[in-house]
């Protein structure tokens, strides 16, 4: 079974790995610790992790929504463990060299192949292994498992699309998830479908991500007022944030501005991609849109700019805060869907697409009550966005119903770390 798998994986690699090289070249900062990917330690990071004066515990969260999440299961698992961090991403790892604790260790995830994975838990010498959402990598848990390492997935979600791809290769799945120490799904759905496919213990603690949305439990290091007044824009003009953007939503954002303009002179986009590098193209396609646009950092002075162009990350939630209106990318031209949960813990009205898969039961639950605007298409988007911006009685509807299925939903992390403990025959 491993040997299968690993063949298939190497097959696998061969063939994507000329994509994941152009995206790491265009993220910037591939070089920076590319060998920790192959289970490759430079000696600095080796004696960093040369003893232990506790149990240790090995987190994985491939980029930077997950990162978010650990910083929060970091803080309360610090008093039990050493903890080590590890990414999959150049812009997750940045992020979590910049927000973590001093005493956490942080490297690279690595490959899932059998030599990679085994120099990493002989370095890392875990105690136990949190593995965050859908990080389940089968010769990572075997080996693992092999040790005898208690191995947690938590908030963790299987959306219908991933369960009907897991069936395909149920033989190889069954070998997996039956490994796992502990599953913490983020709904019901999601524990049946573990369930489903050989996890042993599953419990529904929630979603993590409630918890990592709200405005305390981050640290705000900018203010973004300033950051708009800096511009030449009075921070109390109309502002449409739109956040996560994907391919093809600048372009549908770029068009609907002029529209919404005519009724809203003085509105003000604040356009922060998912993938900041992608400024070239957004900047190019708005020198086409004839929109003007200015950059958050490293940008010529604009005249009298229609649009703010966040070309860093990690600061999206702190610009939710200033917003009118809100839009969540990856909804209308992608697929998958974005976090909606930092966007309405911010105290404004959020409006997303169709393409919510990966935040299927989040979206569901803010739809019921209420909490949010789902659209079809750009058409729909263009009417939702005008009626939020004029409408202030309207906006505070959203707002409370937000707030209700927010306050709801917090507590999934004090409930997954008591799991964790309790497995682990710790107290509290």
């Amino acid at each position: 079974m491993r040997l299968l798998y690993t063949v298939l994986y190497a097959l696998g690699f061969v063939l994507l790995s000329p994509g994941f090289v152009y995206k790491m070249w265009k993220r910037g900062k591939y070089r920076e610790n590319f060998f920790q990917r192959f289970g490759r330690y430079s000696p600095e990071l080796r004696q960093a992790l040369a003893s232990k004066t506790r149990r240790r515990c090995w987190i994985q969260a491939v980029s930077v929504g997950e990162v978010n999440i650990a910083l929060l299961v970091i803080a309360a698992l610090q008093k039990q463990f050493e903890v080590v961090l590890t990414t999959t991403t150049s812009t997750g790892y940045a992020l979590a060299k910049e927000r973590l604790p001093a005493d956490v260790v942080l490297a690279y995830f690595p490959q899932d192949f059998p030599a990679c994975v085994c120099r990493a838990y002989d370095l890392i010498a875990p105690d136990c292994v949190v593995l965050m959402e859908s990080e389940v990598w089968p010769n990572h848990i075997w080996e693992g498992a092999r040790r005898a390492v208690p191995l947690f997935l938590i908030n963790a979600r299987m959306s219908p699309r991933s369960a009907r791809r897991h069936q395909k290769i149920r033989w190889l799945f069954r070998h997996v998830f039956d490994k796992l120490t502990l599953v913490c799904a983020q709904s019901e759905e999601d524990a049946a479908n573990f369930r489903a496919f050989g996890a042993q213990q599953v419990e529904m603690t929630g979603n993590i991500k409630y918890d990592a949305s709200l405005p305390e439990s981050g640290k705000q290091t900018f203010d973004p007022r300033q950051i708009l007044t800096d511009i030449g824009i009075a921070p109390t003009r109309p502002i449409l944030v739109a956040g996560s953007t994907h391919p093809g939503e600048e372009e549908i954002l770029f068009n609907l501005l002029p529209k919404l303009r005519d009724r809203i002179p003085d509105l003000f986009l604040v356009l922060v991609p998912r993938h900041v590098e992608r400024t070239p193209e957004i900047l190019e396609l708005a020198k086409r849109k004839n929109v003007a646009l200015t950059l958050r950092k490293n940008g010529s002075p604009v005249s009298n700019p229609a649009c703010l162009l966040v070309n860093t990350t990690g600061e999206l939630k702190w610009f939710y805060t200033i917003a009118t209106a809100i839009f969540v990318g990856k909804s209308l031209t992608g697929e998958g869907g974005q976090n909606i949960v930092e966007a309405a813990a911010s105290g404004h009205p959020v409006v997303f697409g169709p393409n919510m898969q990966n935040f299927k039961a989040i979206a569901a639950e803010f739809v019921a009550a209420g909490a949010c605007v789902q659209v079809q298409d750009r058409y729909e988007l263009e009417h939702a966005c005008r009626d939020l911006l004029l409408d202030e009685k309207l906006r505070a509807k959203i707002i409370t119903a937000a707030k209700v299925v927010i306050d709801r939903n917090v507590g999934a992390t004090r409930r997954t770390v008591d799991l964790i403990a309790s497995r682990l025959g710790n107290a509290g």
